[in-house]
């Protein structure tokens, strides 16, 4: 878990905001063609993370055996799985996924709103994902996560409302 006491680690906040820090400096800076791709990435790579989650925790248990007899000898837990499932096929889809169309070039408005609807949903479907013990934990250690979890509705929703608009509104090539 990242949470620890005082100077010692990361915290939860640190954690989420050097996330944002990253995830939009790559946008702005590096691949601003991108950031709806990885938004998009996230939202897909979730359902693949729940769906698939425990299937793959059970490989690597011994629960679970695919061609009769194939299975890993592993301590995952179903969190583990899932948490790497996320982060796979995130990086996997964002990296491959084309999201062309007649518009190639983003605004920073969007790139902004984009990179901060990102890190507010992996944060959102990581506390998801979370064993109900180390989610309250973690909620408590935190100051952003709180809000995140408890507005998850709107973190879910807002940014489809934004891809939308801006899908409307955005800036067009020339």
């Amino acid at each position: 878990m990242l949470h620890t006491t005082g100077m010692q680690g990361i915290t939860w906040d640190i954690g989420i905001l050097a996330l944002a820090g990253i995830i939009l400096a790559y946008s702005l800076l590096i691949r601003r063609h991108k950031a709806l791709a990885t938004l998009v990435s996230v939202y897909i790579s979730y359902f693949v993370a729940t769906a698939w989650g425990e299937r793959v925790a059970g490989l690597f248990s011994g629960d679970q055996v695919i061609f009769n007899n194939l299975w890993f000898k592993a301590n995952a837990t179903p969190f583990a799985v899932q948490v790497g499932l996320l982060a796979i096929f995130t990086v996997l889809l964002s990296s491959f996924l084309k999201l062309g169309g007649r518009r190639s070039r983003y605004g920073v408005p969007e790139v902004v709103v984009y990179s901060v609807a990102t890190v507010a949903l992996l944060t959102m479907f990581l506390l998801l994902l979370m064993p109900e013990e180390v989610r309250n934990g973690v909620l408590e250690a935190s100051k952003i996560a709180p809000y995140i979890y408890k507005w998850r509705e709107w973190v879910l929703l807002v940014p489809v409302f934004a891809m939308i608009y801006f899908g409307i509104y955005g800036e067009e090539d020339v």
